[in-house]
């Protein structure tokens, strides 16, 4: 089916209003509840304001070893974690700069459109059309851009998605607009802690998603393809993470993940002289651990074809793994 045909059944839903976000600020300071009826978070990793980078690296942190691992790699790094096992959320970044998301933030387009059909009579995703169902399983399995932004541009494109979010709420996030030449969708700026807070939303009971959109966006989010299925399955999947296949599923251990990679669109040539932006977010349950994951990574370093975008996966990777292990009970 091309994506022509089935345009039409995107139009026509209401949009999405919520209450006004969060006072804006970086994430030196993260505290209070991510949402209704989960525990608080605490200052597990805070950050100099000009520069440097500090993380809680004691016997009990997720944390532990990855300052150390990420000061020997080129680039920035954002790294945020939610352990549902203690209901804290640890954060450790190179600086409180955003970074853009890329394709991650196909994750949040998809709950946008699963809190619009769970007000539905029905259920999800039986109460989903054919068409929009297809074109979130294209986005998110083979993060097919197209698809992506056939449902951001239908669903009321910046605007709309920055409404949705006021309901996680996140704090940092700024939705790419469509422009004249570019659909926008994109070039969205977050941290790693909003990603955390939209994972959350995705992966645990709360105000945002019910219980059946959650289960439909985790089954999409379990089921990305082989060739991008990179990043946060290193270490929950085993130690083997290498292309084409990356990591391999492990009986037992739940990893439902979205990554994103895309040139710096502050880069005029977008070619391969240019840095690039990695990201990988998930959810990853078993072997006694139940935590969400964010890395973000900026400024990858150029290089000739994928250079950049593997480098970037490297970094993610090595952090994905201490995660894993600091984390075992």
């Amino acid at each position: 089916m091309t994506v022509a045909g089935v345009l039409a059944a995107l139009c026509g839903l209401a949009l999405t209003t919520g209450r006004p976000a969060e006072p804006a600020g970086g994430i030196v300071a993260a505290a209070g509840p991510a949402f209704a009826g989960e525990a608080s978070l605490s200052r597990a990793a805070i950050w100099p304001a000009h520069g440097g980078a500090a993380g809680v690296a004691g016997p009990g942190s997720p944390l532990r070893g990855v300052l150390a691992y990420l000061r020997g790699r080129d680039g920035v790094a954002q790294v945020a974690v939610f352990d549902a096992v203690t209901g804290r959320t640890y954060l450790l970044s190179d600086g409180p700069d955003t970074q853009y998301t890329a394709s991650i933030v196909k994750a949040d387009i998809l709950a946008l459109w699963l809190r619009r059909y769970q007000r539905k009579p029905g259920t999800i995703p039986a109460s989903i059309p054919y068409s929009i169902r297809y074109l979130m399983t294209s986005m998110i399995t083979a993060s097919d851009n197209v698809a992506a932004t056939s449902l951001f541009y239908f669903g009321g494109g910046c605007a709309a998605l920055t409404r949705f979010n006021t309901l996680i709420p996140t704090r940092d996030t700024t939705v790419g607009c469509q422009t004249p030449t570019y659909y926008g969708w994109g070039n969205t700026t977050t941290s790693a802690a909003d990603q955390v807070a939209i994972v959350r939303a995705i992966a645990y009971p709360g105000q945002v998603l019910n219980a059946d959109a959650r289960h439909y966006a985790l089954q999409l989010m379990q089921g990305i393809i082989p060739a991008q299925r990179w990043g946060v399955t290193c270490g929950p999947w085993g130690a083997t993470c290498d292309p084409p296949g990356y990591a391999q599923p492990v009986p037992g251990v739940t990893v439902a993940l979205k990554n994103g990679w895309k040139f710096l669109p502050t880069c005029a040539a977008q070619d391969d002289s240019c840095p690039w932006q990695v990201n990988s977010i998930g959810w990853i349950h078993g072997q006694g651990r139940n935590y969400v994951l964010a890395v973000l990574t900026t400024k990858d370093p150029p290089g000739k074809d994928t250079y950049g975008l593997n480098y970037g996966i490297t970094t993610i990777q090595g952090v994905s793994q201490r995660i894993w292990a600091n984390l075992a009970p």
